[in-house]
């Protein structure tokens, strides 16, 4: 059963917390999970006693004649006891309902005493009765109409009194034509019954204009049932007063009303129709309403009838259907016109927003976009305040540009109030919406579900409304995730009931605005996410020195070592120093990585250098790298790597003249980034390291060994030194040797490890 569909109007929307001590705990769990179940053993019981009652199928129909009409409400009202009892469930409804049947229960208990009190128990029977099928259908009617909207609630209202004034002229005219009795009951009975049964229709009309499924449960089932109820009771009180005895066909349909009335209720569903056909039925009955109304009222003035005084029915039901047949078609006319009025001004104000929407353009940075979109939004007619707001990943709510006429207390790059971002964390979820600064979002639309109940379509939501700003909002999606929204508000009545109507152009908007900002707003969270995963590895001190041995490699003997870093998430150092590049923390996470290696070169022997590596945002900064090297206990050797591309060499070379007093340079990766030979010309180095791709296999490729003489021809040239980088062969080593290269480093000679691993 669809549970959403058992909400009822506003003045019913009454919960009670469940206590220890309900009719469901008191019950076996299968039964108190099945009001069903219940109702079923009901119909059983009651199918069995109308057995025994017919006549001449046992002898005990003198002692259960009648039984039957009381099992069958009693089951009923337990029914919806159980099922009131469901937590959440909205509990006035039920209630109401079990009143109902509760209420025919006792009048047909009356129906058995009429023998013993007379006619006060016919009165007292009928009015029951009468009470409780009214109180069923003012349930079932509020119900079905709950949810539409202005205009087609109207019609389906109207259309529902033209159904009732031609079956309640129908039903006097036939009562009056068959009976032709005089006196109270031709006033007193005819009407009631005329308007009872009539009344039937107005749930047809509705269940129809909103197209839900035809099924033997639910709403169809409530219809019948009320029927059958209207039907037994007008053929009750016919026999009665024409003192004939009471049919079994009377009461059978008496317990079969109750017990349907119960499953329809328990079992109720909006579940809309499915199929052309079904859509196109459902839309031809209700337009032929009127038409048939008409027909039959024509019909029944020809039919030889009394009057109830000088009152003609038949005329009277004429003349009311004709009147609202004419208010009706009125209707139409000025729904189709409003209909024209509102196509014609979404069409100007689609063309304006494309003019906006066309003018937009990225700015270059975030703030800047969204005030852009602020601004074209200013642009369209009543929009007299706009804002965008950025959903973060934490849950926070951040206003990204503010304009117009506010009454918040919001502020640029400040998270709104918990509250509030979650209203708007939750209206984004489900589609655009109108919202006038309340504790819940008004959404507009039908069947909108809110997260306490449900307000009708576009009106500002609770207690919380301020008329000095009403808002509507619409999502911004960006890569199957909402990014943010944008809201635009009014001030003005007038423009503030327009804004449900605007939803449409808010929509393309926020679709919009998406494209602009949520490229941007994707890589400043991953970009925010990055910057707070390298403080932690700076604060925790996530990594650790590692040190590879430089050796001369005419003896091997050790004359410096290079420092390096190896992270506690094994991201490779290469990475990790790109993604702090990328996050503008190059400085800041190179110094501690600096700071870190010195503290530990402190073991190495006293008569060896060390050797940093160091990019060239490092030295140009200059304060921190002076401030690293100051904790060195030994000589210090700075490599600049040629894998950064070097902007402003001048910059570089005037940074590194403030320390080459105090340490020595190397650049290196010679051979394999962007400068190749340039770097050594302008920074003039001590030291040029070779890098792996140049001495790799250097003993038996011919090419590689001719770069490396040229290399070492030019570094005697310009008074500098070879390292060779990656040596891992003896043959490669020797090579080397031959070709004059000092220096070299390699796993041939001992892989990075830490202090006291060498």
């Amino acid at each position: 059963m669809d549970r959403s569909a058992l909400a009822v109007p506003s003045s019913f929307d009454l919960v009670r917390p469940r206590g220890p001590r309900t009719l469901r705990s008191a019950l076996p769990l299968p039964l108190a999970e099945h009001p069903g179940a219940v109702l079923a053993a009901g119909a059983l019981l009651t199918g069995l006693l109308m057995l025994v009652e017919i006549p001449n199928v046992a002898d005990l129909g003198s002692v259960a004649e009648g039984a039957h009409l009381l099992v069958a409400s009693g089951f009923a009202v337990l029914s919806l006891a159980i099922a009131a009892a469901r937590p959440g469930t909205h509990i006035l409804q039920y209630r109401l309902l079990a009143w109902s049947v509760g209420l025919i229960g006792v009048g047909l208990a009356g129906v058995e005493l009429v023998p013993i009190l007379g006619a006060p128990a016919i009165v007292a029977a009928n009015i029951l009765i009468v009470v409780g099928a009214a109180l069923a259908l003012t349930v079932i009617v509020p119900a079905l109409y709950r949810f539409s909207d202005r205009r087609a609630r109207t019609a389906a209202v109207i259309d529902s009194l033209i159904t009732t004034a031609a079956g309640a002229a129908l039903v006097v005219t036939i009562w009056l034509s068959a009976s032709m009795r005089s006196g109270p009951d031709q006033v007193l009975v005819p009407v009631p019954a005329a308007c009872l049964l009539a009344s039937t229709g107005m749930p047809v009309i509705a269940a129809l204009s909103r197209h839900i499924a035809l099924q033997p449960r639910g709403i169809w089932s409530a219809i019948v049932a009320a029927t059958v109820l209207a039907l037994t009771w007008i053929l009750w009180l016919d026999s009665t007063l024409a003192g004939q005895p009471r049919t079994e066909l009377v009461t059978m349909g008496y317990s079969g009303g109750v017990l349907l009335i119960a499953w329809g209720w328990i079992s109720w569903s909006e579940k809309p129709g499915q199929g052309r056909v079904f859509l196109a039925v459902a839309q031809r009955l209700t337009d032929w309403v009127p038409v048939a109304a008409i027909v039959v009222c024509a019909t029944i003035v020809a039919v030889p009838h009394e009057f109830i005084g000088p009152i003609d029915p038949a005329y009277v039901g004429m003349i009311v259907v004709v009147f609202l047949t004419l208010i009706r078609q009125r209707l139409l006319i000025l729904n189709e016109r409003l209909s024209s009025m509102l196509l014609a001004r979404e069409i100007e104000e689609r063309a304006q927003t494309m003019m906006s929407l066309s003018n937009l353009e990225p700015g270059d940075t975030i703030e800047a976009t969204a005030g852009r979109i602020c601004d074209e939004a200013m642009r369209l007619d009543g929009i007299e305040a706009a804002a965008v707001y950025a959903f973060g990943p934490s849950g926070s709510v951040v206003p990204l540009s503010l304009c117009g006429v506010r009454s918040g207390a919001e502020s640029v790059g400040e998270p709104v109030e918990a509250g509030r971002a979650r209203r708007l964390r939750a209206g984004a979820e489900i589609g655009a919406w109108v919202d006038g600064w309340s504790d819940e979002p008004a959404f507009n639309g039908r069947d909108r579900k809110e997260t306490a109940g449900q307000r009708s379509a576009g009106q500002p939501a609770g207690a919380g409304f301020d008329p000095t700003n009403v808002e509507a909002f619409a999502p911004m999606r960006w890569e199957d995730r909402v990014v943010g929204v944008v809201a635009m508000g009014a001030v003005d009545r007038d423009h503030i009931r327009r804004l449900p109507e605007r939803l449409p152009t808010l929509s393309e908007f926020g679709v919009v605005s998406a494209a602009l900002l949520g490229p941007m707003l994707t890589a400043h969270w991953r970009m925010t996410a990055l910057r707070s995963q390298l403080e932690d590895v700076i604060t925790s001190r996530s990594f650790w020195p590692v040190f590879q041995s430089i050796v001369r490699l005419t003896d091997r003997q050790p004359v410096g070592y290079e420092a390096l870093t190896r992270f506690a998430d094994g991201t490779r150092p290469d990475e990790r120093f790109a993604q702090a590049n990328a996050a503008g923390m190059s400085v800041r996470f190179e110094t501690a990585c600096l700071q870190a290696q010195l503290e530990a070169a402190t073991w190495l022997p006293p008569e060896v250098w060390v050797s940093l590596n160091v990019s060239p945002a490092l030295a140009t900064a200059v304060v921190p790298l002076v401030s690293a090297v100051a904790l060195a206990d030994r000589d210090v050797v700075i490599e600049i790597t040629e894998h950064v591309e070097i902007g402003d060499y001048e910059s570089l070379g005037h940074a590194l003249d403030l320390v080459r007093g105090k340490v020595r340079l190397a650049v290196d990766d010679a051979g394999a980034g962007y400068a190749g030979l340039r770097h050594i010309l302008e920074l003039r180095p001590q030291f040029v390291k070779l890098d792996l791709s140049l001495v790799r296999n250097v003993d038996t490729d011919p090419a590689r060994r001719a770069m490396v003489a040229g290399m070492a021809h030019f570094a005697h040239d310009s008074g500098c030194e070879l390292i060779a980088e990656g040596i891992e062969t003896e043959g490669e080593l020797a090579e080397l040797v031959r070709l004059g290269v000092a220096y070299g480093q390699g796993y041939l000679f001992g892989k990075p490890s830490p202090i006291g691993q060498n």
